[in-house]
C-alpha cells in the first residue's frame, strides 16, 4: 500500500512537473502587437506599431522598421524611405516609480505582517512603464535605386535579415511557426 501510493505521487508530481515545462507556442509576426498600415498616396504609407508590455522601445523599433519594409515589397516598391516628420520623433515611453504600500504599527516599518521578519527588499520601489509602446513611421516607396534617395532603405534586405527573427519570408508573407518536437527520455 505505502509503494502503491509512493508510486502514485511520484507519477502526479512528474505530469505536473511536465506540464509545467513544456515549451509555450511560439508566436507570429502578426500576433507581437497591433499594426495599422494606412496608405497616405499612391507611394506614401504611414506605419504604426502598438507593442505588448513585454517588449522594449528598442524591439518596438525594429519590428515597425520591418512592418515598413513588409508594406512596400506588398504594395510593388523595393525602397522606402522614413520620412523626417515631427510624429516620427518618438520618444521611450514614460516610466513611473511605484512605492509599496507602507505597513502601520503595530508591524513598524519594513516589517511584514505574517511573522514579523525584517524583509530589506519589501521596500524597494518598483518602476513600471506607464505609456504603451508605440511606434509610427511615414514612408515614402520607391520602385527602383534611380529614383530612391541615397538614404532610402532596401525593403528586400531588411525583409532577408530581419524577417527571419520574426517570421516574415522574404517576399513579406508572415511564416507560422514550426512545431517544436517533443522528445520522450524513455
Amino acid at each position: 500500500m505505502k509503494k502503491t501510493l509512493i508510486g502514485l505521487t511520484m507519477v502526479a508530481v512528474l505530469t505536473m512537473t511536465g506540464c509545467a515545462i513544456s515549451p509555450s507556442k511560439p508566436k507570429t509576426f502578426d500576433q507581437l502587437g497591433q499594426y495599422s498600415t494606412v496608405p497616405l498616396n499612391d507611394h506614401s504609407y504611414r506605419v504604426s506599431f502598438r507593442a505588448k508590455n513585454d517588449m522594449s522601445f528598442g524591439t518596438a523599433e525594429e519590428i515597425t522598421l520591418l512592418k515598413s519594409a513588409q508594406t512596400a515589397v506588398l504594395n510593388g516598391f523595393q525602397f522606402f524611405k522614413v520620412l523626417d516628420d515631427p510624429s516620427n520623433r518618438n520618444q521611450p515611453p514614460r516610466k513611473a516609480v511605484v512605492y509599496p504600500t507602507p505597513m502601520y504599527p503595530p508591524y513598524g516599518y519594513g516589517y511584514r505582517r505574517l511573522g514579523g521578519f525584517y524583509d530589506p527588499f519589501y521596500d524597494i520601489p518598483q518602476v513600471v512603464t506607464v505609456d504603451p509602446i508605440q511606434v509610427a513611421y511615414s514612408i515614402e516607396c520607391y520602385k527602383d535605386k534611380k529614383s530612391a534617395p541615397s538614404d532610402a532603405f532596401d525593403a528586400r534586405l531588411i525583409l532577408q535579415s530581419l524577417g527571419q527573427k520574426y517570421g516574415v519570408s522574404p517576399t513579406g508573407q508572415v511564416l507560422q511557426p514550426q512545431p517544436v518536437a517533443v522528445t520522450s527520455t524513455q
